[in-house]
């Protein structure tokens, strides 16, 4: 008898699709014999789930016994699992941009507004932007950004954490004049291309952009209140049908098609208009004026 198919496990272990990114660059000839940098263009999207921005500190079952007149005790069981957040801060390119989207539609973050200039330089200790679940899309110009990006993805948030605090503390001191212990890297590289001046990690945030999705967009409510009028007129209209007041318009139009009533009314039209053109009531192309008429 074969065995029931295995059911991946949720959490960590869980092998679904929590990230993919789409890179694109080109170069041309000049950028190629000059050594510029490619023309590159990344975006990615990201979800983060509950288990990354948790950490889990009890996992217990608990019983309880129902007792129903008439019938056998009934055992419920219940799992009680108790978490605590894990705040790993997002990159500096979230801490300035990440209150964009939410602007552009209208949502606050922590209940306030945020200015849409806002730069990572200034946020402070209290006013660090923290991952939590949900999903985020990241963007980039930047081709050092995408291929530190394609390192990521086999990090874990913690591990990117760890990363971020390597690249700030190496610069930090390569800023005090503190010596790269890498320097065979660098004497190689400073061969092909003038890095001499250049940091261990430069800072390609400025070229890059994380921006939280919400998990709900406000769109159903736009188009609502863009239709609403137009699911009014048709209400009027749909009860003008029920009470056979369409119905009546329509006769009475058909009687009065074949009186002299739209002729009438066409002479006063084109009376009106050539008075308002300026020409004398006398030089109208038709001087029998139905209103003179008594």
């Amino acid at each position: 008898m074969p065995s029931p198919p295995l059911t991946p496990r949720p959490g960590p272990f869980s092998p679904q699709v929590d990230e993919r990114c789409l890179t694109f660059c080109s170069q041309s000839i000049a950028g190629r014999i000059h050594g510029h940098d490619p023309w590159c263009r990344s975006l990615c999207v990201r979800r983060v789930f509950l288990h990354e921005v948790t950490r889990v500190l009890s996992h217990h079952q608990t019983q309880t016994v129902q007792q129903l007149p008439g019938k056998r005790p009934r055992v419920e069981t219940t799992e009680v699992v108790e978490t605590t957040p894990v705040h790993h801060p997002l990159p500096p390119e979230g801490q300035r941009y990440s209150g964009w989207l939410h602007a552009l539609l209208g949502r606050t973050i922590n209940g306030e507004a945020e200015p849409a200039n806002s730069s990572s330089e200034n946020v402070g200790i209290d006013d660090l932007r923290y991952w939590k679940a949900g999903w985020y899309l990241w963007w980039s110009r930047s081709r050092w950004a995408a291929q530190e990006r394609m390192d990521l993805m086999r990090r874990s948030l913690d591990n990117q954490t760890e990363w971020q605090r390597l690249k700030e503390r190496r610069n930090e001191e390569w800023a005090h004049g503190a010596g790269y212990d890498e320097s065979r890297f660098v004497e190689d590289a400073n061969r092909i291309d003038d890095l001499a001046s250049m940091p261990p990690f430069p800072d390609v945030s400025h070229e890059s952009i994380l921006l939280p999705i919400p998990d709900t967009l406000p769109l159903g409510e736009q188009f609502r209140n863009v239709l609403a009028p137009t699911w009014k007129v048709l209400e009027v209209v749909r009860e003008s049908v029920q009470s056979g007041a369409q119905k009546e318009l329509a006769h009475r139009i058909y009687e009065k098609a074949f009186t002299d009533e739209p002729i009438k009314l066409l002479r006063v039209c084109c009376s009106m208009i050539w008075e308002n053109m300026g020409f004398g009531e006398d030089e109208g192309p038709d001087q029998t004026d139905p209103r003179k008429k008594s």
